[in-house]
């Protein structure tokens, strides 16, 4: 489909911007889906970076020249390729005027009530989860606090670093904030009981936390560190990063430290690379503050007096333990979820399971089912799909699902009464329309739509020869992409009720509206096949699936929660009770 003036004017405006290195964020994401779901978009793409090329080799040889006629001569001619763009420039100019005006306009218009919702957090309230992007999403957009939701731009804004590896840490359960693995997180105070919290700071610097600890993220360049023991790697561009004691401050001047700070204020400081400065909060004392180097180290007593003393022989861990640890960790349960998987794959209430653990060949389109009660099994069909892709651990297989062709076909012919539907999804985009996950709306039985709209809300549809019968949907959730994410929805004819659950936890539970026999005899897994084929239609999904799995009955809520705890792809001693 060909492109209208409107969208080749805002392409080759995202054109300029990307030439000139000058593209991030909400229109760098927008080029980058324009260009996956528009032929006619990647064409002019691929036409504008190669002008782009040969004006820039024109450019160099230009410049290249010595003799003076030639540059007179390219100056002339420059002047003239002015002259005859200025027109155009004076357009476009006035074009970008008008659109910023009307932009700027429409962000003073009230937002019309409807449009609120009232589930969303009480503004204001330390939670990031607050209001979901109604566009793509990118991978460095993630909330912090173990849930969904949240505007992508305003929590960037609040975020100040991001748990990036942990070994099985134990939050105390008055801690302010108790981030999962791969959560950003805003300011605020944590309490770690146990275990090992590496954290990327926002401002670049690298932290690695051991408890028992008790701290509090005051900005992207301070901690506050009121005991427990910690270790910072500070490059360059972070420099002047800053760890708060009870007795002073830590500033950092390019380097890698250590410091410990005990039960009644005492503290030890250690310089491993670089340079610090310690400020004690008696600044006119002479034993308030001193300068240390690599392989120095200072201890502090209650009085805040300063003394030198030898490097600390006890070791403490840095991020490439961390990292280490936290790979044996995942490798480890990979293995329990491998034990337990095959016991899950003998409950005679599965209707299908796969789980990708062992991806077939690029020449085998079957997708095995691996339900062991079943006298034939009934495995999908791959359609397209890269089946090389990582799963949730190391070493474990998964199916990704990158263009509108990708899908797999489902062989389901029993159809149900009550059903439970579960999979572990990686959103590469969130789409503004729809992002299904299995898709059957078609044929004389009952079918089902399950997936994400561009709100981020879950919803389940039920179809009756092709008429869509009802819709249950929670309010928006989801609004992180690149991060594993646990959803399943039960829908329970003896209760009446479906519910849709988030990483183990109950997110709505509506009453049933008519009483259905599901199929999905016909379904597609990341596809919505009788949609027309329009780049705008939201026919596929863009993302990876590990794991998929229906029941045949609704599964309770210990149930899902069991079957989140196991699949988590990062292990917590301390498990997030269950509502």
């Amino acid at each position: 489909m060909s492109l209208t003036d409107d969208e080749i004017l805002e392409l080759h405006e995202l054109l300029d911007d990307l030439v000139e290195n000058n593209l991030a964020g909400k229109r760098l994401r927008r080029l980058q889906e324009w260009l996956v779901e528009s032929e006619a978009a990647r064409r002019r793409y691929v036409r504008f970076m190669d002008l782009s090329a040969s004006l820039r080799h024109y450019g160099e040889e230009c410049f290249a020249l010595d003799d003076d006629a030639e540059a007179e001569a390219l100056e002339e001619e420059s002047e003239g390729l002015l002259r005859f763009f200025r027109p155009f420039l004076a357009i476009a100019a006035v074009i970008t005027l008008v659109f910023l005006g009307v932009e700027l306009w429409l962000r003073w218009q009230p937002m019309p009530l409807q449009e609120i919702d009232e589930t969303s957090p009480v503004a204001g309230e330390r939670n990031p989860a607050s209001a979901v992007a109604d566009e793509s999403n990118s991978a460095s957009a993630l909330p912090g606090s173990g849930e969904f939701g949240g505007n992508q731009d305003e929590f960037l804004s609040e975020a100040v670093g991001k748990l990036t590896s942990a070994l099985p840490v134990d939050w105390a359960p008055d801690s302010e904030l108790q981030p999962n693995h791969d959560d950003f997180f805003p300011a605020g105070s944590m309490q770690l009981e146990d275990g090992l919290a590496e954290i990327k700071m926002h401002s670049g610097a690298l932290v690695v936390l051991e408890g028992p600890a008790d701290f509090q993220m005051n900005s992207v360049n301070e901690i506050f560190l009121a005991r427990g023991k910690l270790r910072a790697i500070v490059p360059p561009g972070a420099k002047g990063f800053k760890v708060l004691i009870p007795s002073g401050q830590v500033i950092d001047l390019g380097t890698e430290f250590g410091l410990r700070v005990r039960d009644d204020g005492t503290a030890e400081i250690w310089v491993h690379e670089g340079e610090v400065l310690y400020e004690g909060n008696d600044r006119d004392a002479e034993r308030a503050f001193t300068y240390m180097e690599a392989g120095e180290s200072i201890s502090i007593n209650e009085k805040g007096d300063l003394s030198w003393i030898d490097m600390p022989s006890e070791p403490f861990l840095g991020a490439a333990d961390v990292e280490y640890r936290s790979m044996e960790a995942r490798t480890r349960r990979y293995t329990v979820w491998s034990g337990l998987s095959k016991q899950l794959a003998k409950d005679r209430r599965l209707s299908l399971y796969f789980t990708f653990d062992k991806m077939p060949s690029t020449t085998d389109p079957r997708l095995r089912d691996d339900s062991f009660h079943k006298k034939k099994r009934e495995d999908g069909t791959i359609f397209g799909c890269n089946r090389k892709e990582e799963g949730r651990w190391p070493g474990k297989g998964a199916l990704r699902f990158t263009s509108a062709n990708d899908r797999v076909k489902l062989r389901l012919a029993k159809p149900m009464r009550s059903l439970t539907l579960a999979t572990w999804l990686r959103l590469d985009i969130l789409r503004k329309d729809y992002n299904p996950i299995v898709h059957e709306a078609k044929g004389g039985q009952a079918g089902l739509s399950w997936g994400i709209d561009g709100r981020g809300r879950i919803i389940l549809r039920t179809y009756q020869k092709q008429s869509q019968i009802a819709e249950y949907t929670t309010s928006p959730v989801f609004d992180r992409v690149r991060r594993w994410v646990h959803l399943a929805t039960t829908y329970d004819a003896k209760q009446g009720k479906v519910t849709h659950y988030v990483d183990g936890r109950s997110k709505s539970r509506e009453n049933l509206r008519g009483d259905l026999r599901l199929s999905l005899d016909k379904a597609f897994l990341g596809n919505v096949s009788d949609q027309p084929r329009s780049p705008s239609a939201g026919r596929n999904l863009f993302g990876t699936i590990d794991e998929f799995i229906v029941f045949r009955e609704a599964l309770d809520a210990a149930e899902i929660g069991e079957l989140y705890e196991v699949g988590r792809p990062e292990a917590f001693s301390r498990l997030n009770p269950l509502p």
